[in-house]
């Protein structure tokens, strides 16, 4: 009796785990690139009645008589598949069409040179330019991309995009400045922001020069379901390398937009919508409250069967 207890207890458990995460993909059904999640369930130890016998001649094998003892959750996966896109005509909302995340870090500045603290990914393209010249997006951190003139060929878009067709191995990218407002007229940076233009390859055009371009890049990370979610549309970046000091990504997939390897293009002036399908779930809303009424009568019927037991002593 006590096993139908505890099997309808985590019954009752894993369905409210399961309500959990429709409820949190209900509410995101309008957060920018939000990614649907799914719970799967698991059966947990089963004790055994009986155990198995090995079949002999003369003599029939006995099969095993098991009672499971409830469910777990086995897995909360984060269900990739690209959102529907949603134009903003906003030259600064960049949207990934295909596979793959912006990285952004946070950074620390000693004088010129950046150091970045803390990698993050994330499919959310709404960016901005601080009041410093610097591609940021909402929270602040820095889109890493190629961010200096002496990264990029200056001859035109086609020798820029062969020439970081594959990024070495040892560059995890830079902040990228669109403009520097304390640089003179002669700097290789414009001192001021006029015109601007993205392109499918990641190239951005700064007031219509190349030469001031720089290059937004892409990583298309192999295993998306083994990120983590951190909030504010961000993912945790799995760092390689053993020494704190030089922990960085990897950069299997890090590389130009729409270059060959993977990487999806970017698409200026529209945002990536959630990928929550309501229909799917509001049915598995149906589905985890009647698993969760079930379990629940489960408790009730079994409680009453303890009561039927108890009441022989009278």
């Amino acid at each position: 009796m006590i096993r139908s207890l505890l099997s309808g207890v985590s019954g009752l458990r894993n369905h409210q785990i399961r309500m959990d995460v429709v409820a949190n993909n209900i509410a995101n059904v309008n957060t920018t690139s939000f990614k649907a999640g799914r719970t799967n369930f698991r059966e947990i130890l089963s004790q055994n009645i009986r155990g198995n016998s090995m079949s002999h001649v003369g003599t029939d094998s006995v099969n095993p008589a098991q009672v499971g003892l409830g469910i777990a959750v086995q897995s909360i996966d984060l269900l990739f598949s690209q959102g529907s896109p949603t134009t903003t005509n906003r030259v600064l909302d960049v949207m990934i069409d295909g596979n793959g995340f912006f990285r952004v870090a946070s950074m620390q500045f000693d004088g010129a040179d950046p150091t970045v603290i803390d990698y993050f990914y994330t499919r959310d393209g709404s960016f901005y330019v601080n009041d410093q010249g610097y591609l940021v997006n909402s929270s602040g951190l820095y889109v890493l991309g190629v961010g200096h003139s002496e990264y990029l060929d200056t001859e035109g878009i086609n020798d820029v995009i062969n020439r970081v067709y594959e990024v070495d191995e040892d560059f995890f990218g830079e902040p990228i400045r669109l403009f520097n407002p304390e640089a003179d007229d002669g700097d290789e940076i414009a001192n001021a922001l006029t015109s601007l233009r993205i392109d499918p390859n990641g190239l951005v055009f700064v007031n219509g020069i190349v030469d001031r371009a720089a290059l937004l890049l892409v990583d298309n990370y192999t295993n998306p379901e083994n990120l983590t979610r951190l909030g504010a549309n961000l993912y945790e970046v799995p760092l390689v390398g053993a020494d704190a000091d030089d922990r960085n990504p990897s950069n299997v997939g890090w590389g130009v937009p729409a270059s060959g390897y993977g990487q999806g293009k970017l698409v200026s002036g529209a945002l990536e919508m959630s990928n929550v399908d309501l229909s799917t779930e509001f049915a598995n809303m149906i589905i985890t409250q009647r698993g969760y009424q079930a379990n629940a009568r489960v408790i009730t019927t079994s409680d009453d069967m303890l009561g039927e037991l108890i009441n022989l002593k009278r």
